[in-house]
Protein backbone atom coordinates (compact mmCIF):
# COMPACT_ATOMS: atom_id res chain seq x y z
CA UNK A 1 0.00 0.00 0.00
CA UNK A 2 3.14 2.31 -0.11
CA UNK A 3 3.38 2.44 -3.03
CA UNK A 4 0.09 4.50 -3.59
CA UNK A 5 0.58 6.52 -0.42
CA UNK A 6 -1.03 9.73 -1.21
CA UNK A 7 0.62 11.22 1.96
CA UNK A 8 3.62 10.89 0.91
CA UNK A 9 5.29 14.13 -0.52
CA UNK A 10 7.58 12.28 -2.66
CA UNK A 11 4.74 10.22 -4.17
CA UNK A 12 2.30 13.33 -4.97
CA UNK A 13 5.27 15.35 -6.37
CA UNK A 14 5.58 12.26 -8.93
CA UNK A 15 1.84 12.03 -9.65
CA UNK A 16 2.23 16.19 -10.29
CA UNK A 17 4.89 15.59 -13.32
CA UNK A 18 3.00 12.64 -14.64
CA UNK A 19 0.24 14.46 -15.33
CA UNK A 20 2.25 17.59 -16.34
CA UNK A 21 3.90 15.30 -18.85
CA UNK A 22 0.64 13.95 -20.03
CA UNK A 23 -0.59 17.69 -20.61
CA UNK A 24 1.99 18.64 -22.65
CA UNK A 25 2.03 15.09 -25.25
CA UNK A 26 -1.48 15.71 -25.23
CA UNK A 27 -1.10 19.73 -26.28
CA UNK A 28 0.93 17.79 -29.36
CA UNK A 29 -1.01 15.57 -30.12
CA UNK A 30 -4.53 18.14 -30.62
CA UNK A 31 -2.76 21.37 -30.80
CA UNK A 32 -6.42 22.78 -31.72
CA UNK A 33 -7.21 22.95 -28.08
CA UNK A 34 -4.59 23.93 -26.18
CA UNK A 35 -3.78 27.53 -27.26
CA UNK A 36 -3.53 30.63 -25.18
CA UNK A 37 -7.32 31.14 -24.34
CA UNK A 38 -8.97 30.38 -27.67
CA UNK A 39 -10.67 26.97 -29.21
CA UNK A 40 -8.87 26.54 -32.27
CA UNK A 41 -5.78 27.07 -34.28
CA UNK A 42 -5.60 27.15 -37.68
CA UNK A 43 -2.99 25.94 -40.44
CA UNK A 44 -3.80 28.74 -43.34
CA UNK A 45 -4.16 25.89 -46.69
CA UNK A 46 -6.19 28.04 -48.96
CA UNK A 47 -5.48 28.30 -52.69
CA UNK A 48 -4.35 32.64 -52.46
CA UNK A 49 -6.43 32.74 -55.63
CA UNK A 50 -8.80 35.85 -54.70
CA UNK A 51 -12.44 36.19 -55.50
CA UNK A 52 -14.00 39.97 -55.27
CA UNK A 53 -17.84 40.31 -54.76
CA UNK A 54 -18.88 43.65 -57.03
CA UNK A 55 -22.42 44.58 -55.45
CA UNK A 56 -21.11 46.41 -52.69
CA UNK A 57 -21.47 50.26 -53.68
CA UNK A 58 -19.34 51.59 -49.96
CA UNK A 59 -16.69 49.00 -50.05
CA UNK A 60 -14.31 46.49 -51.57
CA UNK A 61 -15.15 42.67 -50.51
CA UNK A 62 -12.02 40.00 -51.23
CA UNK A 63 -12.16 36.40 -50.23
CA UNK A 64 -10.81 32.98 -50.29
CA UNK A 65 -12.27 29.88 -49.47
CA UNK A 66 -11.68 26.32 -49.25
CA UNK A 67 -13.92 23.06 -48.23
CA UNK A 68 -13.26 20.28 -46.16
CA UNK A 69 -13.29 22.24 -43.58
CA UNK A 70 -15.33 24.67 -45.38
CA UNK A 71 -13.68 28.04 -44.26
CA UNK A 72 -13.18 31.66 -45.93
CA UNK A 73 -10.69 34.26 -45.17
CA UNK A 74 -12.31 37.93 -45.69
CA UNK A 75 -10.65 41.29 -46.06
CA UNK A 76 -13.19 44.37 -46.42
CA UNK A 77 -11.94 48.12 -46.80
CA UNK A 78 -13.65 51.10 -47.93
CA UNK A 79 -13.90 52.53 -51.89
CA UNK A 80 -12.17 55.50 -52.38
CA UNK A 81 -9.98 56.86 -55.38
CA UNK A 82 -6.74 55.60 -53.73
CA UNK A 83 -8.20 52.34 -53.08
CA UNK A 84 -10.23 52.03 -56.18
CA UNK A 85 -6.93 52.10 -57.84
CA UNK A 86 -5.37 49.07 -56.26
CA UNK A 87 -7.76 47.52 -58.83
CA UNK A 88 -7.10 49.39 -62.01
CA UNK A 89 -3.00 50.71 -61.94
CA UNK A 90 0.09 49.60 -60.42
CA UNK A 91 1.62 50.27 -56.88
CA UNK A 92 4.82 52.04 -56.79
CA UNK A 93 7.44 49.51 -57.09
CA UNK A 94 8.89 48.11 -53.82
CA UNK A 95 5.54 50.71 -51.80
CA UNK A 96 2.61 48.87 -51.67
CA UNK A 97 -0.42 50.74 -50.19
CA UNK A 98 -0.93 50.18 -46.35
CA UNK A 99 -4.15 49.79 -44.82
CA UNK A 100 -4.66 49.11 -40.53
CA UNK A 101 -7.04 47.11 -39.95
CA UNK A 102 -9.65 48.27 -37.17
CA UNK A 103 -12.90 46.47 -36.74
CA UNK A 104 -14.38 49.38 -38.82
CA UNK A 105 -13.36 50.65 -41.60
CA UNK A 106 -10.38 47.95 -42.45
CA UNK A 107 -11.92 44.10 -41.45
CA UNK A 108 -10.33 41.13 -41.37
CA UNK A 109 -12.18 37.72 -40.94
CA UNK A 110 -11.53 34.28 -40.69
CA UNK A 111 -15.18 32.27 -40.48
CA UNK A 112 -16.21 28.02 -40.90
CA UNK A 113 -19.19 27.17 -41.94
CA UNK A 114 -21.72 24.44 -41.89
CA UNK A 115 -21.66 23.57 -45.51
CA UNK A 116 -19.65 24.53 -48.72
CA UNK A 117 -19.74 27.82 -50.23
CA UNK A 118 -20.01 29.56 -53.66
CA UNK A 119 -20.41 33.31 -54.71
CA UNK A 120 -23.28 34.12 -54.12
CA UNK A 121 -23.16 32.71 -50.34
CA UNK A 122 -20.05 35.35 -49.78
CA UNK A 123 -21.81 38.19 -52.00
CA UNK A 124 -24.71 37.87 -50.26
CA UNK A 125 -26.56 41.09 -48.33
CA UNK A 126 -28.63 38.88 -46.72
CA UNK A 127 -27.15 34.94 -45.58
CA UNK A 128 -28.90 32.29 -46.84
CA UNK A 129 -30.83 30.65 -44.51
CA UNK A 130 -29.01 26.83 -45.12
CA UNK A 131 -25.92 28.79 -44.40
CA UNK A 132 -24.43 28.86 -41.06
CA UNK A 133 -21.39 29.96 -39.40
CA UNK A 134 -19.75 28.16 -36.60
CA UNK A 135 -16.25 29.69 -35.94
CA UNK A 136 -16.40 33.86 -36.40
CA UNK A 137 -13.15 35.57 -35.84
CA UNK A 138 -12.28 38.97 -36.53
CA UNK A 139 -8.94 40.73 -36.35
CA UNK A 140 -9.15 43.85 -33.98
CA UNK A 141 -5.44 45.08 -35.10
CA UNK A 142 -2.81 44.21 -37.82
CA UNK A 143 -1.62 46.02 -41.27
CA UNK A 144 -2.56 44.87 -44.85
CA UNK A 145 0.43 45.20 -47.37
CA UNK A 146 -1.34 45.50 -51.04
CA UNK A 147 0.83 45.32 -54.18
CA UNK A 148 -0.75 45.98 -57.58
CA UNK A 149 1.57 45.05 -60.63
CA UNK A 150 0.64 45.19 -64.21
CA UNK A 151 3.33 43.31 -66.73
CA UNK A 152 1.36 44.74 -70.01
CA UNK A 153 -0.41 47.74 -69.35
CA UNK A 154 -2.17 47.94 -72.79
CA UNK A 155 -1.91 44.00 -73.50
CA UNK A 156 -0.49 44.60 -76.67
CA UNK A 157 1.98 41.98 -75.96
CA UNK A 158 5.17 44.16 -75.46
CA UNK A 159 5.76 44.13 -71.61
CA UNK A 160 5.31 47.62 -70.27
CA UNK A 161 9.17 47.10 -68.99
CA UNK A 162 10.10 47.29 -72.81
CA UNK A 163 7.97 49.63 -74.10
CA UNK A 164 9.50 52.43 -71.55
CA UNK A 165 12.22 53.58 -73.79
CA UNK A 166 15.30 55.94 -72.32
CA UNK A 167 13.40 57.99 -70.50
CA UNK A 168 11.81 55.14 -68.23
CA UNK A 169 8.76 55.16 -66.70
CA UNK A 170 9.15 59.55 -65.89
CA UNK A 171 9.24 59.83 -69.64
CA UNK A 172 8.07 57.43 -71.50
CA UNK A 173 8.93 56.86 -75.40
CA UNK A 174 6.21 57.69 -77.33
CA UNK A 175 6.84 56.34 -80.92
CA UNK A 176 4.42 58.40 -82.99
CA UNK A 177 4.12 61.48 -81.20
CA UNK A 178 0.06 60.68 -80.87
CA UNK A 179 0.43 61.97 -77.33
CA UNK A 180 0.01 58.31 -75.73
CA UNK A 181 3.18 56.40 -74.82
CA UNK A 182 3.97 53.16 -76.28
CA UNK A 183 3.43 51.28 -72.69
CA UNK A 184 -0.52 52.33 -73.03
CA UNK A 185 -0.65 52.66 -76.93
CA UNK A 186 -2.21 49.41 -78.44
CA UNK A 187 -0.78 50.83 -82.20
CA UNK A 188 2.74 51.62 -81.37
CA UNK A 189 3.90 53.41 -84.47
CA UNK A 190 0.50 54.67 -85.62
CA UNK A 191 0.34 52.60 -88.89
CA UNK A 192 -2.81 51.58 -88.02
CA UNK A 193 -1.83 47.62 -87.49
CA UNK A 194 -2.11 46.79 -83.50
CA UNK A 195 1.27 46.26 -82.14
CA UNK A 196 0.22 42.86 -80.97
CA UNK A 197 -0.25 42.10 -84.96
CA UNK A 198 3.30 42.90 -85.82
CA UNK A 199 4.94 40.48 -83.26
CA UNK A 200 6.78 36.87 -83.54
CA UNK A 201 3.17 35.16 -83.61
CA UNK A 202 4.42 32.34 -85.18
CA UNK A 203 7.38 32.02 -82.87
CA UNK A 204 9.72 31.36 -85.60
CA UNK A 205 12.64 31.36 -82.80
CA UNK A 206 10.99 28.85 -81.11
CA UNK A 207 11.22 30.50 -77.38
CA UNK A 208 7.94 31.46 -76.86
CA UNK A 209 9.07 35.12 -76.41
CA UNK A 210 7.71 37.45 -79.61
CA UNK A 211 10.25 39.89 -78.85
CA UNK A 212 13.47 38.16 -78.80
CA UNK A 213 13.13 37.75 -82.57
CA UNK A 214 10.51 40.72 -83.70
CA UNK A 215 9.51 40.72 -87.17
CA UNK A 216 10.84 43.01 -88.97
CA UNK A 217 10.12 42.32 -92.97
CA UNK A 218 12.20 45.08 -94.31
CA UNK A 219 15.21 43.85 -92.80
CA UNK A 220 17.07 42.68 -96.13
CA UNK A 221 15.30 45.36 -98.23
CA UNK A 222 18.16 46.33 -101.08
CA UNK A 223 17.88 50.11 -100.68
CA UNK A 224 15.73 50.82 -97.34
CA UNK A 225 16.58 48.65 -94.76
CA UNK A 226 16.01 49.48 -91.53
CA UNK A 227 16.56 47.59 -87.83
CA UNK A 228 13.21 48.50 -86.59
CA UNK A 229 10.95 45.94 -86.10
CA UNK A 230 7.63 46.14 -87.23
CA UNK A 231 5.28 47.17 -84.40
CA UNK A 232 8.07 50.53 -84.22
CA UNK A 233 8.20 50.65 -87.95
CA UNK A 234 5.68 53.23 -89.95
CA UNK A 235 6.35 51.58 -92.93
CA UNK A 236 7.12 47.75 -92.43
CA UNK A 237 7.97 46.64 -96.15
CA UNK A 238 10.39 49.80 -97.38
CA UNK A 239 8.53 50.95 -100.17
CA UNK A 240 8.50 54.20 -98.98
CA UNK A 241 4.43 54.20 -98.31
CA UNK A 242 3.56 54.12 -95.16
CA UNK A 243 2.13 51.17 -94.06
CA UNK A 244 -1.06 53.01 -92.83
CA UNK A 245 -1.55 53.70 -96.49
CA UNK A 246 -1.73 51.05 -97.78
CA UNK A 247 -4.67 49.46 -96.91
CA UNK A 248 -6.47 49.33 -100.28
CA UNK A 249 -10.38 49.01 -99.03
CA UNK A 250 -10.52 51.42 -96.43
CA UNK A 251 -11.82 48.88 -93.62
CA UNK A 252 -9.82 47.69 -90.45
CA UNK A 253 -6.90 49.02 -91.26
CA UNK A 254 -3.98 47.73 -93.41
CA UNK A 255 -4.36 44.34 -91.85
CA UNK A 256 -6.95 42.75 -94.43
CA UNK A 257 -5.58 44.06 -97.78
CA UNK A 258 -3.80 41.25 -99.40
CA UNK A 259 -2.31 40.42 -102.97
CA UNK A 260 -1.50 37.07 -104.93
CA UNK A 261 2.34 36.92 -105.44
CA UNK A 262 3.49 34.02 -106.84
CA UNK A 263 0.24 32.01 -105.54
CA UNK A 264 0.10 33.53 -102.12
CA UNK A 265 -1.62 35.41 -101.11
CA UNK A 266 0.51 38.14 -99.33
CA UNK A 267 -0.37 41.64 -97.27
CA UNK A 268 0.12 45.07 -99.31
CA UNK A 269 1.71 46.23 -96.50
CA UNK A 270 4.35 43.69 -96.09
CA UNK A 271 4.96 43.47 -100.00
CA UNK A 272 7.89 46.52 -101.26
CA UNK A 273 6.60 45.52 -104.51
CA UNK A 274 3.14 47.16 -103.68
CA UNK A 275 3.58 50.49 -103.51
CA UNK A 276 0.55 52.22 -104.37
CA UNK A 277 -1.01 54.62 -101.45
CA UNK A 278 -4.39 54.97 -101.00
CA UNK A 279 -5.61 58.33 -99.95
CA UNK A 280 -9.02 58.77 -97.81
CA UNK A 281 -10.70 61.56 -96.83
CA UNK A 282 -12.02 60.66 -93.93
CA UNK A 283 -9.55 58.00 -92.36
CA UNK A 284 -9.40 57.20 -88.72
CA UNK A 285 -6.97 55.43 -86.93
CA UNK A 286 -8.08 52.81 -84.01
CA UNK A 287 -9.56 53.82 -80.84
CA UNK A 288 -7.35 53.35 -78.21
CA UNK A 289 -9.41 51.14 -75.77
CA UNK A 290 -7.64 47.55 -75.00
CA UNK A 291 -7.76 44.69 -72.16
CA UNK A 292 -5.96 45.56 -69.01
CA UNK A 293 -5.14 42.92 -66.67
CA UNK A 294 -4.25 44.23 -63.05
CA UNK A 295 -2.80 41.43 -60.36
CA UNK A 296 -3.30 42.61 -56.65
CA UNK A 297 -1.70 40.77 -53.73
CA UNK A 298 -2.75 41.35 -50.32
CA UNK A 299 -0.13 40.76 -47.15
CA UNK A 300 -1.56 40.82 -43.72
CA UNK A 301 0.48 41.33 -40.73
CA UNK A 302 0.75 41.53 -37.20
CA UNK A 303 -2.95 40.77 -36.16
CA UNK A 304 -4.28 40.28 -33.11
CA UNK A 305 -5.84 36.96 -34.02
CA UNK A 306 -3.74 33.99 -31.83
CA UNK A 307 -6.08 31.52 -33.85
CA UNK A 308 -3.29 31.78 -36.32
CA UNK A 309 0.28 30.32 -36.46
CA UNK A 310 1.66 33.16 -38.17
CA UNK A 311 2.01 36.54 -38.03
CA UNK A 312 2.53 37.32 -41.83
CA UNK A 313 -0.40 35.61 -43.82
CA UNK A 314 -0.35 35.91 -47.82
CA UNK A 315 -3.89 36.60 -47.94
CA UNK A 316 -3.33 36.07 -51.74
CA UNK A 317 -3.71 37.78 -55.59
CA UNK A 318 -6.57 38.76 -56.83
CA UNK A 319 -6.26 39.07 -60.77
CA UNK A 320 -8.67 42.17 -62.41
CA UNK A 321 -9.45 42.02 -65.91
CA UNK A 322 -10.68 45.68 -67.56
CA UNK A 323 -12.35 45.42 -70.56
CA UNK A 324 -12.38 47.96 -73.43
CA UNK A 325 -9.65 49.91 -70.42
CA UNK A 326 -8.82 53.67 -71.82
CA UNK A 327 -6.58 55.45 -69.92
CA UNK A 328 -8.04 58.79 -70.03
CA UNK A 329 -11.33 57.51 -68.02
CA UNK A 330 -8.30 56.94 -65.16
Amino acid sequence: MERYNFTNPLFLLKIVSMIRRFLILFCFAFLTTCDDGDILTVDLDFDEDLDYCENFEEYHLVYDTREDPNEALILIFPKSTTNDALFTSATTVDVPEELTIDEDDVRFIYRTYNRELDEDDMCAIITPYDLTIIDDYEAGSGDVYITSTIVDDDNDGVPSISEYGPGGIDDPQDTDNDGIPDYLDIDDDGDNVLTENELDELDEDGDDDPLTNPLNTDANHPTNSDDLPDYLDPDDDGDLIPTRLEDANGENGPNDDRVTVNGVLVLLYLNSAEDTAYEFDDYDAFENAYTRTVTTNFIIKDTDLTIFRSTEIDFGTLTTTITDFDPDDY
